[in-house]
């Protein structure tokens, strides 16, 4: 009995030491798991050689602040790729059981999302869609959700609005003031923190 233990354990321990030494991307996934559908990551195989995935290739870019073309005016706003951060999100957030339909507006300052509830407990998928808004927004943006699928045509009424139009951010601000009325907002753990550094 004592050697079929010992046998079993050795076993296992050797398995456990194998270790992966391949970066295949079938090795890859067998070790850290398969990409996950909600990962926010693109996958953009379209333009990738050997039909090879690019979207989780690290970014990187280094600059000098010698460089005469850099510039001056670019602000972050600048950085940002709002249609993306909002067509990425609402893909997102319809994956999640939480979720049947969702619409997602991203401003200078504010992540709105509008959403159909695929659940009884839509307080619970409220706190879900907010968390998952807020964790693909700058931490400084100010989110609002609402589980009134009403809503959505509501926000989509502002997808070519500029930025700088004065009516427009009034209707913004109304449309904002609605959502806060339907909904509660649920606290979210980045509510929590920055409440206590207050």
């Amino acid at each position: 009995m004592r050697t079929i233990v010992f046998i079993v354990i050795l076993f296992l321990f050797m398995q456990g030491c194998s270790g992966f030494t391949s970066m295949d991307k079938e090795d890859l996934a067998a070790e850290y798991g398969p990409e996950d559908s909600l990962d926010y990551i693109s996958d953009n195989k379209d333009d990738a050689p050997e039909g090879r995935s690019t979207g989780n290739l690290f970014g990187w870019n280094k600059s000098d602040s010698t460089e005469p073309d850099l510039d001056e005016d670019l602000s972050l706003h600048d950085l940002l790729d709002r249609q993306g951060i909002a067509e990425g999100l609402s893909k997102i957030l319809v994956k999640s059981p939480d979720v049947n339909k969702a619409g997602v507006l991203i401003t200078n300052e504010y992540a709105l999302a509008a959403f159909e509830p695929g659940s009884d407990d839509s307080s619970e998928a409220a706190k879900r869609v907010k968390m998952m808004v807020e964790a693909a927004v700058p931490y400084f943006f100010v989110t609002v959700v609402t589980d009134n699928p009403t809503m959505i045509q509501d926000l989509e009424a502002f997808k070519g609005m500029d930025a700088r139009s004065s009516e427009g951010r009034e209707a913004l601000r109304h449309t904002i003031d609605t959502m806060l009325k339907m909904t509660e907002q649920p606290t979210t753990p980045k509510e929590k923190t920055a409440s206590m550094q207050e």
